[in-house]
């Protein structure tokens, strides 16, 4: 009996000693990410601006608002489960200053991240071994979108986190608490993204494909709750008096994506140049098809590395070689191989009876084609990370099997170092692309505070457009009166750092009609950018060369590309002229009204 007991107990130690290892190589790796940029708020561009003013204005009591529009208009385009989320960190602190409350939301980023990634292990090793498990794992760590998106104030890590724990509920045993603990998840993980109807209808489809009529039709009316309480709040909005009668005239074009919902934004064929019109059902359907003809490259960009930074190895190649290392789409074939090897794998895991996840891939990657931004593919499919390394493990641990079995032969040895060249590759192609981003894209940023305090900390891809802008809205806050309104791409980021009212300049290229929609604002400021996410001297330099006795150039200063090229005046602001209005030479800093051609005397960063 002893002999027994001493036996049971050394065979559990060695488990637990086979799963510490892992655990803690993960754990460091985590904290070796964060550890750089572990200070300051977190990132609050983009989107993330929008979601930190709704919950600034759920912690007001305002209700659902975008503070910074005139008229702090309701919102119908993102749940509200982060905005929540905000409000709550807001409200515990007792103040909605973005740097104090941002620091924290840093902080409660980093937690979530190391939840997530022991998650993704923990998930993994219910259908790997241990050592593959880790391999996975590791594919998501290193995933560029994976912890570029952890320092953003966005919701996808979140969404992939509960979509893990949706899985990692329904694997378990087939009682009814932990079959309402999935569905909590998927729940939740709608709350955070509209994409989450994506996980809800894959789980419903479980159901009916393993006919399980009941168990379909209660998952059917669960997610009908959530789905149809949110879609009738978008409706409610959109035929509200405020909806119909907006502030300004472009205020609710469909064209203005962060006043309007999903739905209405993706009915134009392309949504960043409204000219085109409006899609048909034809135009869509072919859309969709486009899309699902390309996603295969990016499911390998996901396991691996992005598209560019092979793009950039051929590069290199070609010029240590003084040759060209083969044409610009060779980069695409390991990358649809690697694709077409995730997608192998989640054939596997479907005929290994684990529907689930090949459902959830199903639905993620049909709700992704069905939107018209393929640019943005890369990151949509992060959430989904951890089903396409659990694929693509499953693919080749299933090669090596194949290839061990009995006779050997040359072709099973060829294939099984493949197999090993394949995870080694990968493995190479993160740790370098990780490398790169921390050395040459977590790159410095300082900008002024409303109290006149100077702030410095580092974040991803902080380019030298976005220092130029940071530069220019300290102007701003200099000369800029409270009541001024002031047009920019990057509208929220801009409100949080000045208090000023906020708008996104209209995409209009008959510069006519787009001088009127300003006008009807009215804007004081107007904010010409180039290499932002909306390069928005596209729109508006017509604008001011066509009106020059309406709009005066106050300010301006060159950007340095990632290549190195400096465009002069790239980044301009310009003041609306009124009748009778005094113009004040700007300050030293900025660019003289008179001569044109002058440059800014600015100290820049060269960040190529």
């Amino acid at each position: 009996m002893n002999r027994l007991v001493l036996a049971a107990w050394s065979m559990l130690r060695n488990q637990a000693r086979k799963e510490w290892t892992p655990c803690a190589l993960l754990g460091l790796l985590v904290v070796a990410l964060w550890v750089p940029r572990i200070h300051g708020p977190i990132d609050l561009r983009w989107d993330g601006g929008a979601y930190y003013v709704l919950g600034t204005s759920l912690a007001e009591g305002k209700g659902y608002r975008l503070l910074n529009e005139p008229g702090e208009i309701e919102a119908n385009q993102y749940p509200p489960l982060l905005p929540l989320i905000i409000a709550a960190h807001q409200i515990v602190l007792g103040t909605s200053d973005p740097l104090v409350v941002g620091r924290f939301l840093r902080l409660s980023s980093f937690l979530a991240f190391a939840t997530y990634i022991f998650a993704i292990y923990a998930f993994l090793r219910r259908h790997l071994s241990s050592a593959y498990a880790f391999f996975g794992s590791v594919v998501c760590l290193l995933n560029v979108h994976t912890y570029f998106l952890s320092d953003l104030c966005f919701p996808d890590m979140l969404y992939g986190l509960f979509t893990v724990g949706f899985l990692l509920a329904y694997s378990s045993e087939k009682r009814w608490p932990t079959q309402a603990w999935a569905g909590a998840f998927a729940i939740t993980a709608f709350a955070l993204r509209t994409a989450g109807i994506a996980l809800l209808a894959a789980w419903i489809a479980e159901g009916l494909v393993r006919r399980q009529w009941k168990a379909a039709v209660i998952r059917v009316a669960i997610a009908a709750v959530p789905v149809v309480g949110w879609f009738s709040y978008v409706q409610y909005v959109e035929t509200s008096a405020e909806y119909q009668h907006p502030i300004y005239a472009y205020q609710r074009a469909d064209y203005m994506f962060y006043n309007v919902s999903y739905a209405r934004n993706v009915s134009l064929n392309d949504p960043f140049a409204p000219d085109l019109g409006y899609s048909t059902f034809s135009d869509r359907v072919e859309r969709y098809f486009h899309n699902v003809t390309q996603v295969t490259r990016y499911i390998g960009e996901s396991v691996s590395s992005m598209r560019r930074v092979w793009e950039v190895e051929r590069e290199e190649i070609s010029k240590r070689l003084g040759i060209e290392a083969g044409p610009q789409w060779i980069v695409d074939l390991p990358l649809f191989a690697l694709g077409c090897l995730v997608l192998i794998g989640t054939g596997l895991l479907a005929t290994q009876g684990n529907l689930i996840i090949p459902l959830c891939v199903l639905s993620f990657i049909s709700v992704i084609c069905l939107t018209p931004w393929p640019e943005q593919f890369n990151r949509y499919l992060m959430p989904t990370v951890p089903l396409l390394a659990l694929a693509m493990c499953t693919a080749i641990a299933w090669v090596l099997e194949q290839s061990r079995q009995p006779p050997p032969s040359r072709w099973k040895s060829g294939v099984r170092a493949i197999a090993c060249l394949v995870v080694v590759g990968i493995t190479v192609q993160q740790i370098a692309t990780t490398s790169a981003v921390y050395a040459k894209r977590h790159l410095p940023v300082q900008y002024e505070t409303r109290q006149g305090d100077t702030v410095r900390y580092r974040l991803f891809f902080y380019m030298d457009s976005y220092r130029a802008l940071d530069s220019g809205v300290d102007w701003m806050m200099a000369h800029a009166k409270p009541s001024d309104v002031i047009a920019v791409s990057m509208p929220h980021w801009v409100y949080l750092r000045t208090g000023n009212k906020t708008v996104m300049p209209p995409f209009e290229s008959d510069p006519i009609k787009a001088e009127q929609l300003l006008e009807s604002v009215p804007v004081t400021y107007l904010i010409l950018d180039e290499g932002l996410a909306i390069d928005s001297k596209r729109f508006m330099k017509r604008v001011v060369e066509r009106f020059p006795d309406r709009w005066k150039r106050v300010y301006s200063d060159d950007v340095v590309t990632e290549t190195g090229e400096r465009h002069e005046q790239a980044f301009e602001i310009y003041e609306r002229v009124r009748s009778g209005s005094v113009i004040v030479q700007p300050e030293t800093g900025s660019l003289p009204l008179m001569p044109q051609n002058a440059l800014s005397e600015k100290e820049r960063h060269d960040v190529g």
